[in-house]
């Protein structure tokens, strides 16, 4: 049995970077403590390594965002995710979407649907 506000958290905004530094850390280490779970609860034919490793990677790629508002809001949506990933209020399919390769900016997928209409081939 889950409950809601189990893992929820009070929004609050961090007046330095120092005080958000140890929030995204004590962030980063919940996602890391629960990575086991998730996989289990949402049954990822995947190593728990896997999913450590993107949860990772995530993390990285907003590393030197230098901006403490924009760090703020990012910070909220993690923890908003977090608490989603763990009441399983997402399925199977949205979890899975992080593992997908992303393809690169400019790249067309030429078996994409949508371009091809756009473009008025059949």
């Amino acid at each position: 049995m889950t409950l809601a506000t189990e893992f929820a958290e009070t929004t609050k905004r961090s007046a330095t970077n120092a005080e958000l530094r140890k929030r995204v850390i004590h962030l980063y280490r919940k996602y890391m403590r629960y990575s086991k779970e998730m996989s289990d609860i949402y049954e990822l034919d995947m190593p728990v390594s896997n999913v450590k490793t993107k949860i990772r990677q995530e993390f990285e790629r907003q590393r030197y965002v230098n901006d403490l508002g924009v760090a703020n809001v990012l910070y909220m949506k993690g923890q908003m995710e977090f608490q989603e990933l763990n009441n399983f209020w997402k399925q199977q399919c949205h979890v899975l979407r992080y593992f997908d390769d992303q393809t690169e900016p400019g790249k067309i997928d030429k078996n994409d649907f949508v371009t091809n209409f756009l473009r008025g081939n059949n």
